[in-house]
């Protein structure tokens, strides 16, 4: 009897340790270490990378406009669709330096299912003012004609191509301005994130005399909800037009055919985003088939190329349809704002696209 007792007095110990290891090794993240990691290691990093992706653009387009050589109009295209997937990864981060002046917009004029951009860039280009090339004067034009979207327009258009002739002088200082202002406005972004008193130490300093966070779950809102937002855009603007033909929305960038690098790039950026909240931290050990079936998720979701095919290197064998990458995000979108949230005490409420 006595070395039954003890022999189950020390399993009874051993389980102790095994449990109490566990559950440290579990522990959620504050909601102040949760904005940290996001701003850290998803954040600023993405941002980095659009700033870096954008600079080389305006001697891009000075390159083509000289010479309209082959050489100068592949790089030009290589350096754009860089851009554009840079931004992909950033896309859905509405909030604070992305919200402010709407530079969003300028960005990338996206979606545009009433073609505003399409005639706001024949009014420019039939009027030919050619003070657009002076510094800052891009800025002042509408939002539509800013950024990525518009430029798109100018370095693929066929009938009146980019280079040193005549017919594409005008629209080479229109590129030309555009590239500038698309560089502008990334450093714009990187700088009021990561300035002294900027909205990277906002964040990381919520408390009553936060002018916009009162404490930091207000913060952990704010990056959760953009996870939200992606999700959104993700389902409802570049999957959802391919299973309701009553949608006219054209996919992102489909001049330079970049639907399927878009929708890899934003997924990629989803999951790393969810994957640094750590938000499954927060759920009970009977919950365990909500972290299966969100790995499922993300495994089908990557495994779709975002145009109905099968994405390189996936995991999974087979290519979801259209409408299961649908049902799966907005299910992912419902289990984000309904259960981990909840589960990690965050109040997300509203997002910008409700009522949409």
């Amino acid at each position: 009897m006595m070395i039954r007792k003890a022999t189950l007095t020390g399993f009874s110990i051993l389980a102790l340790i095994v449990h109490v290891t566990v559950a440290t090794a579990s522990e959620p993240i504050s909601h102040e270490a949760m904005v940290k990691a996001a701003i850290e290691k998803h954040i600023l990093p993405h941002f980095e990378t659009l700033k870096a992706a954008a600079e080389p653009l305006p001697a891009a387009v000075a390159n083509v406009c000289k010479t309209g050589s082959a050489e100068a109009n592949r790089e030009l295209s290589e350096q754009f669709d860089k851009a554009v997937i840079a931004y992909a990864g950033v896309d859905f981060l509405r909030f604070g330096p992305m919200l402010e002046k709407g530079r969003r917009e300028q960005l990338s004029f996206w979606p545009d299912p009433r073609g505003y951009l399409a005639r706001q860039m024949r009014l420019i280009l039939t009027k030919q003012d050619e003070s657009i090339a002076q510094p800052g004067a891009i800025g002042k034009q509408s939002a539509a004609v800013q950024g990525l979207t518009a430029l798109e327009i100018l370095i693929r258009d066929a009938d009146v191509p980019l280079g040193p002739g005549e017919p594409a002088h005008y629209r080479c200082l229109f590129a030309e301005a555009i590239a500038a202002n698309i560089v502008r406005l990334s450093n714009e972004i990187v700088t009021e994130w990561e300035k002294p008193g900027g909205w990277a130490e906002k964040m990381l300093h919520a408390g009553p005399e936060n002018d916009t966070y009162k404490n930091p779950s207000e913060a952990a809102v704010e990056v959760v909800k953009a996870l939200i937002v992606g999700l959104s855009l993700t389902a409802d603007l570049q999957i959802k037009p391919q299973i309701d033909p009553k949608i006219r929305l054209k996919p992102p960038y489909d001049k330079s055919g970049l639907q399927k690098p878009y929708y890899a790039a934003s997924i990629a950026s989803l999951h790393q985003l969810y994957t640094v909240l750590q938000l499954e931290d927060y759920l009970t050990p009977d919950k365990r088939w909500m972290k299966d079936w969100v790995a499922g998720t993300w495994r089908a979701l990557e495994a779709s190329d975002g145009a109905g095919g099968h994405a390189a290197h996936a995991e999974r064998d087979d290519a979801p349809t259209p409408r299961e990458v649908f049902d799966r995000t907005n299910g992912l979108r419902n289990m984000v704002s309904n259960r981990l949230s909840v589960a990690a005490k965050l109040t997300v409420g509203f997002n910008e696209l409700d009522g949409d």
